[in-house]
């Protein structure tokens, strides 16, 4: 029990010992060298290095030191990749081992022998690290670690006459033939094929690493495609939609520009007339209309009923004179202020002109009647004739533009009725600051009045004190 659940630790830890030197900061390239490089060195530690340190103990101890770097070498580099030495961990798998392979074989060998065999066979095996641990575009450690590990080889004859060992010569002897031709030459063989075929499984994760890279880039290339092919369409619908914003942002400047005008004309004080003309020829020219008319109610006309009077009119660039008074319910005009509501026709008939609003003789294409109104009372009304139709903007801007004037008629009707009651107030004043005067100066005489009381009152206390002290005395 203890066994199955100690087997997800260990599986674990060697998950981490594989993966050793792994990091999204380095290069995708380097990445893919991360697990080959740590596999390789685990099967030449346990299939070479470890078996040759367990073999020379027990057969020439002088001589396990060798393979005892192997084994330190292999721990060297995995701690390397784990401290982030990614580049130089792989060049020490890559040229250490054969060394120390070529070294140990040169060690067993005097100057006129010939190498072992199976020791040799073992070196040949390492010769394909190189390949596994740098990538094509790392020339010069793959060419320069490839040179070092054939120098290794081809130095040999100068080795084995460098190096020698003091031991026993028949023991000596009895190692090198169960190198040559014993069993140990059966193991040291198949302990250089699992080391070829540890690199050659480093060379296939290198394959399969590259096909899973060609394949996600190959993924990711499609999904960059649909990606650019949703933006592209992203952008079209944003440039769209920028064009829909410019063309409002133009409708508000426009709109804004306008009121802005009109606004300027409200405050100029100029003389009644004299502005509701200057109004009426600013609207029509702004939006481009052929003529147009201003119209105020009169709530305090001789009838005591309500009328609408034309109170300017502006047509064919020119101020026109005209005379014109409606009552609730007659005409368009008439409908329209007992409706409130916006009167918009695109089809005038021919004798518009004498049932409705009598602007000219032109039978205009589109007729725009405008109530306006102030706090849901309407003040007058605004009527544009044009051979051009009024776009929604314009007639959106246009019943804003009421709303100024409607206010504009409001204020200056209650303007000219305070101007009637300040005038009364001002007499009232003068009256009771008459009456005010005339109290002042009563209330002077009172107290002057009280003072002199006072003044008596002050006399007759004296005198009594002056009698009780006579009396006591």
């Amino acid at each position: 029990m203890n066994h199955i659940l100690y087997l997800p630790m260990r599986l674990n830890i060697l998950e981490r010992v594989l993966n050793a030197g792994s990091s999204e900061q380095l290069p995708k390239y380097l990445i893919r060298k991360v697990k080959p490089t740590n596999i390789v060195t685990l099967i030449l530690v346990f299939t070479v290095a470890i078996p040759f340190v367990i073999i020379s103990l027990i057969f020439i101890p002088p001589l396990f030191f060798i393979p005892l770097a192997g084994v330190i070498t292999g721990v060297g580099v995995i701690t390397a990749n784990f401290l982030g030495g990614l580049k130089y961990s792989r060049l020490f798998i890559s040229i250490l081992p054969i060394w120390q392979v070529i070294t140990y074989n040169a060690f067993l060998c005097g100057p006129d022998d010939q190498p072992i065999s199976s020791l040799f066979l073992v070196a040949i095996s390492f010769m394909l690290a190189p390949f596994i641990m740098f990538d094509i575009r790392e020339k010069v450690f793959l060419f320069g670690s490839l040179i070092v590990c054939s120098l290794a080889i081809l130095t040999f004859p100068v080795q084995k006459v460098w190096l020698n060992i003091e031991y026993d010569p028949v023991l000596l002897q009895d190692y090198i033939s169960l190198l040559k031709t014993g069993w140990l030459s059966h193991v040291t063989i198949v302990l250089a094929i699992l080391a070829a075929v540890g690199s050659i499984l480093g060379l296939a994760i290198l394959n399969y690493s590259a096909e899973l890279n060609s394949e996600t880039m190959r993924e990711e290339a499609e999904q960059q495609k649909e990606r650019l092919h949703t933006e592209k369409l992203q952008r079209e619908e944003d440039l769209e939609q920028l064009k829909q914003a410019q063309q409002s942002e133009r409708k508000r400047q426009w709109a804004a520009e306008g009121i802005a005008q009109l606004s300027d004309v409200l405050r100029s004080n100029l003389p009644e007339q004299e502005l509701f003309d200057k109004i009426t020829s600013m609207i029509v020219k702004y939006v481009q209309a052929n003529q147009g008319g201003l119209y105020v109610v009169d709530r305090e006309s001789e009838s005591k009923t309500e009328e609408i009077k034309l109170a300017a009119c502006y047509a064919y660039g020119r101020k026109k004179h005209m005379e014109q008074t409606f009552l609730p319910g007659q005409g368009l005009l008439g409908q329209t202020y007992l409706e409130s509501k916006i009167t918009y026709m695109t089809v005038v008939p021919e004798n518009y002109i004498t049932i409705t609003s009598g602007l000219g003789e032109v039978t205009p294409s589109a007729l725009l009647i405008v109530p306006l109104k102030i706090n849901d009372v309407t003040e007058g009304l605004l009527e544009l004739a044009s051979f051009n139709k009024f776009e929604e903007h314009e007639v959106e801007f246009i019943s804003k533009l009421g709303e100024g004037i409607a206010s504009f008629i409001q204020n200056n009707r209650v303007n000219v009725h305070t101007k009637v009651l300040l005038e009364q107030a001002k007499e009232q004043a003068e009256q009771l600051q008459s009456q005010e005067e005339e109290m002042r100066q009563n209330m002077e005489e009172l107290s002057a009045t009280q003072e002199e009381m006072q003044r008596k009152e002050m006399r007759y206390q004296k005198r009594i004190q002056e009698l009780e002290k006579q009396v006591n005395a």
